[in-house]
Order: C-alpha cells, then structure tokens, then sequence
C-alpha cells in the first residue's frame, strides 16, 4: 500500500582515522527495504570546502562503511522539492582554519552540523507538529 510520506534518516559511515562521515536519507514509508532511497550529504574537506550532492538512489545501508541509521521523522511527499531547497541553502562547511590549526576556537563545522542543521529546518517547517 503506497504512502505519501517519507521516513527521514540520520545515516553514519565509518571513515578511516576520521569521524564518522553523516547524510540524510529520505525512504518512502511503504518501502520494505528502509536502507534505500533518496540521499543527501556534504562531502570532501572542510579546508578546501565541503560539496552538497543529492542522489536521487542509493542503496546506503548496503555499502561497506555503513554503521547505522537513525529514524528522525517523517514528511509529505509533496514536500519534497522544498526538502531539497532547503538543504540547498545550507552552505557546505568550509574553513580554512581546518589546514592551519589543529584545535581551532570556535570549532569547525563539518558534514555533522550541516545535517543537523538541515534536519532542525526540515522538521520545524514540513512536519506536521
């Protein structure tokens, strides 16, 4: 039976000799399989900066450096072109300061704090409350 939600996802990665790398996913709430879907994330060094992509497909609970997901909330389908402008104007990290400095105050923003904040956006204005 087909729904017109998505079940939204804080998604982690295990990276080598780095913190966990983090992305959003979006699952259509009929789906069986909840490790497949729409994917969104900021990727690359902070220092060079960081490149938002969305993927309309990924099979993320499937790839080797999966760690796990985390259900945060669901949404309209019909929500989705504003989820997306949303997470659009959210500037990936970048700061310099990442290849000069080893404890840099205040600290650097990384792919973590763009998806929280993106999240914290998406939930207060497209879920129904």
């Amino acid at each position: 039976m087909a729904t017109d939600t998505y079940n939204v996802y804080h998604v982690a990665f295990r990276q080598q000799n780095a913190p966990d790398h983090v992305a959003i996913a979006l699952v259509p709430t009929e789906n069986s399989d909840q490790g497949t879907g729409r994917f969104y994330h900021v990727h690359g060094d902070v220092g060079l900066g960081m490149e938002y992509e969305g993927r309309p497909g990924y099979s993320f609970a499937k790839t080797k450096s999966y760690k796990g997901s985390t259900f945060q909330f669901t949404f309209p389908k019909s929500e989705l072109s504003r989820f997306e402008e949303i997470a659009q104007q959210h500037k990936p990290p970048h700061d310099e300061r990442a290849l000069m400095e080893s404890n840099p105050d205040p600290p650097i923003q990384n792919c973590s704090d763009w998806v929280n904040d993106v999240l914290a956006e998406v939930n207060e204005k497209l879920t129904v409350h």
